[in-house]
Parts: structure tokens; C-alpha cells; sequence
């Protein structure tokens, strides 16, 4: 997996490229938690557009920066996701415990709100 680093208007974007499984999960929540532990970092965007797979321990991945940046009072988010994807978001309930935007730039603007 791709992990690469961006800011869009002004929230901070980690955008996956891949198969988010056991290979890769350690190093998403490593640079979500990085994130996360940046005072200067208030809201966080995960682009999974290049994602179009994704393993239960990839969601653990998620997790534990999503709690980080809300402990701080920031929220973080998942947007563009492929609709295989989007399926088990809904599916397992994930829509649920993230805020899920049809585009980072929507989700930019939804965090920022």
C-alpha cells in the first residue's frame, strides 16, 4: 500500500493507495497516528479512492487515530470510498462509527463545519 500526505483546505489527508490487509495496516496506523499525536493536526481525512480491499485489521488501523484526534476534540473522517468498499462500511456498521463523505472535498468541508 501507497500511503501519501496532503492538506485540503486546510485538514490533513492521509490518501491510500492498495489493499488495506495485515501487510498494511501497520504502517497506515502509524502514519494516522502521527498524525493524530500533532497538536497542530485538528481534523483528519482518510482518502481510501485507491483502496479496493480492505481486512478487519484494517479497520483496527482506522480506529485508534480516529479516537486520538477526538480525545483533542478533533474528528476525522473516510471519504471516497469505491462502492465494494462502501458495502462493508454499511454492512459491518463502520458508517456508523466514522463520518463517511462521497469526496475529500466534502469531507474537508463537513470536519471544518
Amino acid at each position: 500500500m501507497e500511503i501519501s500526505q496532503r492538506q485540503q483546505d486546510g485538514v490533513d489527508v492521509l490518501s491510500l493507495q492498495g489493499r488495506l490487509d495485515q501487510a498494511s495496516a501497520d504502517a497506515l496506523h502509524a502514519a494516522a497516528m502521527e498524525l493524530a499525536g500533532d497538536e497542530e493536526c485538528r481534523n483528519l481525512i482518510i482518502d481510501m479512492g485507491g483502496v479496493d480491499f480492505i481486512a478487519s485489521v484494517g479497520i483496527r488501523a482506522l480506529i485508534r487515530p480516529s479516537q486520538a484526534i477526538s480525545l483533542r476534540g478533533g474528528k476525522m473522517a473516510v471519504a471516497n470510498l469505491k462502492p465494494e468498499i462502501d458495502d462493508f462500511f454499511r454492512l459491518t456498521g463502520l458508517d456508523q462509527m466514522f463520518r463517511v463523505y462521497p469526496t475529500v472535498a466534502e469531507a474537508a468541508t463537513g470536519l471544518v463545519s
